[in-house]
């Protein structure tokens, strides 16, 4: 068998194309990064009312606290189905012995009401009290839908200032700005905890009040910055 002679292979190498591999090209001597972080607020009014009732019963009986408080929400959806602007959910059922030993019992569950006409959602809350629901919480929040795009208002200006340090750095060191990279915004920080406001569920309770107060949605950012001479 014929073998192709030392002379051919060399020459054949010779006329393939050379293959090289790609190296990352090394960062400018010159180059200066700076790591910078910004934040933005944005004062946003409340367009919603939010409210927590309690429906609570203690019985010797598990069965029968857990009937009344049944029967309890739902007289307090029924109601609140009743008017068009109110938004309903009944939530956190709890039944637990109200003794060491567990002679009486004790069950719970929340009714959440929430509505854009506070007023409205006031008076209900006034008639469900009567009926003998417990205000547990109320405060006025913004909606997910504002909230969103009062977030979105704060990551804006935080962006603006975010480049405004860059450029303000980048002059007092007498280079200019390339570059930003590996931009990140911090996760939204979470919504305050309602405040508690126990209210005995009198007959004579009169209808609760609240005033809405503008809330600050911030919105922070960090990057890494590239000046250039």
């Amino acid at each position: 068998m014929n073998r192709p002679s030392t002379v051919a292979l060399v020459a054949l190498l010779a006329g393939a194309p050379s293959l090289t591999l790609a190296q990352p090209a090394p960062p400018s001597s010159a180059e200066t990064l700076f790591h910078l972080s910004a934040s933005g607020s944005v004062q946003t009014a409340p367009d919603q009312l939010v409210a927590d009732l309690l429906a609570q019963d203690t019985s010797p009986s598990a069965a029968d606290a857990q009937r009344r408080v049944n029967a309890l929400i739902g007289q307090g959806m029924q109601a609140a189905r009743s008017v068009s602007v109110v938004e309903a959910r009944a939530m956190g059922y709890e039944v637990s012995p109200a003794d060491e030993k567990r002679t009486r019992w004790f069950a719970q569950q929340t009714l959440e009401l929430r509505s854009a006409d506070g007023s409205t959602l006031l008076d209900l809350i006034g008639r469900l009290q009567q009926q003998g629901f417990v205000t547990a919480s109320l405060d006025w929040q913004l909606s997910p839908a504002l909230r969103r795009k009062a977030y979105a208002e704060a990551t804006t200006i935080a962006l603006k200032a975010l480049q405004e340090q860059a450029a303000s750095a980048a002059a007092t060191l007498g280079l200019h700005v390339d570059h930003l990279k590996e931009v990140q915004l911090q996760p939204r920080e979470p919504r305050p905890i309602r405040p508690m406001m126990a209210m005995a569920a009198r007959a004579s309770a009169p209808a609760p009040q609240t005033t809405a107060a503008p809330e600050d949605v911030t919105a922070e950012v960090s990057a890494e910055v590239v000046l250039h001479p």
